[in-house]
């Protein structure tokens, strides 16, 4: 005991030589805080414990390490311990203090959130390098005393979460084989940093459309009679809410099959189903897709709206326009009502977020898709337009006959000697060609970018002056003047 309130008191003798006028700052404080001089003491010393495994620890706090016991002099206590946790093989690592009870006790929480925002939420054991200290106070003043290093390693709480999801059911036959077809579609982010999986199915034309949720496992199950852990509404079958997150549960927990339901009165022509398999939750949005969706923004000092054209009403929409600046896309044409407009979300995503525009593509012609089932845009610049056909050789790529946009006029252009026999080519290439519509080689009114029929000239061969209007498909029209 002597020999500890030496070193103690040498330890204590030190501050008051050094900064006695500071008080002892709690250990939460951030890590700027210079760190103070530790002393050792003999027979004072932390030991490792075991790989714990949080899911199995069913109390608030959990032994980190153990500590040897010593017999502190009179007038001395033990203060705080603490323990400085770093990451292995982590990048850029730093230590991160966690407090701890002076017999090596952390909060579980504590630790499942350092654990969470080093590696992630995958239930993985994970190790850091620790270095313990502890305090012994007497008079208001404290000693800090190294306890030594250990190594600890532990597996956060996470929940099952596979690698795959499907619908079974819908439009389609309630079998393994059929869900297989129908799977949801996930980043490439690991699932327990990212758990939200999505999918949007077709609803039944005229009828309530019926359908449950599996993984591998449950398909498996299915193919061999048992339904016990396919998913639906922890609500029971039928009872789930359409537009609001609600829990999940399998047939087993429900009781019975659980099925999500979305009625013919939704008016659906396609079903959204988002489920976040970390939280247990999933949201049903019955959907229905206008004829036309719209983009404004810089191009037009934000004063009129560019129509996209989605015929098929699956959400999937196409426009050819000029673009300068920032825009964004809305259900609605012109400038009055700006409900359920889309905006960015990431690099070539798209939600009705009350987010920020998207961003500038930089000035120039695009192919503009949008895809909201998918929550997607991808712009294409139109670098070139080719006029191709019987009096260039069908060369696509044929600098000579390159139309050039006239953004005054709104319209490609290029005078040059035509015959019966031609289109137009983007990008010299035929993956993108315009021609006329229904078969129609006289169809200069309605120039179609779905296998358009080669066109002739409407005026014999010679030479003509070429004016091309492209926006969206039924709309789309050639000019040509002969000279």
């Amino acid at each position: 005991m002597k020999k500890l309130s030496l070193y103690i008191s040498i330890a204590l003798a030190g501050l008051f030589m050094g900064s006695c006028s500071e008080d002892f700052k709690d250990w939460a404080d951030p890590q700027t805080n210079p760190q103070e001089d530790a002393i050792t003491i003999p027979g004072y010393q932390a030991s490792a414990v075991d790989a714990l495994d949080l899911a199995k620890v069913a109390e608030d706090s959990m032994n980190v390490y153990t500590i040897s016991s010593a017999t502190l002099p009179e007038g001395f206590e033990l203060g705080n311990s603490r323990i400085e946790l770093t990451p292995e093989g982590a990048e850029n690592a730093t230590a991160t203090e966690v407090k701890t009870s002076n017999d090596g006790k952390a909060a579980k929480a504590d630790l499942q959130a350092l654990i969470e925002s080093v590696y992630g939420k995958a239930p993985v054991a994970r190790t850091f390098d620790g270095h313990v200290y502890t305090t012994a106070v007497k008079d208001g003043q404290a000693a800090l005393i190294d306890a030594g290093t250990v190594k600890v390693t532990a597996t956060p709480v996470a929940p099952n979460i596979s690698q795959n999801y499907y619908i079974i059911g819908g439009t389609l036959d309630w079998t393994a084989d059929a869900a297989k077809t129908q799977k949801f579609n996930h980043s490439d982010i690991n699932v327990y940093d990212d758990p939200i999986f999505t999918i949007t199915i077709p609803a039944k034309e005229g009828d309530d459309t019926w359908f449950g949720i599996v993984d591998d496992a449950a398909c498996e199950g299915v193919a061999n009679g048992d339904w016990s852990s396919v998913l639906g509404t922890a609500k029971g079958k039928g009872n789930n809410a359409l537009n609001e997150t609600e829990q999940l549960d399998t047939r087993a927990k429900v009781g019975n099959d659980a099925s999500f339901k979305v009625p013919k009165s939704a008016g659906a022509k396609y079903i959204k189903v988002e489920i976040n398999m970390l939280e247990y939750t999933y949201k049903i949005t019955p959907l229905s897709f206008g004829e036309y969706f719209y983009e404004i923004g810089g191009d037009s000092n934000w004063k009129s709206t560019n129509a996209l054209y989605g015929g098929n009403g699956d959400g999937k929409y196409q426009g050819f326009y000029y673009l300068n600046g920032e825009f964004k896309f809305k259900p609605q044409a012109g400038t009055d009502d700006w409900a359920g407009d889309y905006e960015f979300d990431g690099e070539g995503k798209i939600a009705d977020n009350g987010g920020k525009n998207c961003p500038d593509p930089g000035a120039g012609f695009y192919k503009i898709d949008v895809d909201l089932q998918a929550g997607t845009y991808a712009l294409t610049q139109v670098k070139s337009i080719t006029v191709v056909g019987n009096h260039n050789g069908w060369k696509q790529d044929d600098a000579n006959c390159h139309m050039t946009y006239n953004k005054e006029a709104g319209c490609w252009e290029l005078t040059t000697t035509l015959k019966d026999g031609f289109k137009f080519a983007m990008n010299d290439d035929w993956a993108i060609s315009w021609g006329g519509a229904n078969n129609d080689p006289t169809a200069y009114d309605n120039i179609s970018v779905n296998n358009g029929k080669d066109l002739n000239v409407p005026a014999g061969e010679g030479t003509y002056k070429i004016q091309l209007y492209l926006s969206h498909e039924g709309a789309n029209k050639v000019v040509l003047t002969k000279k």
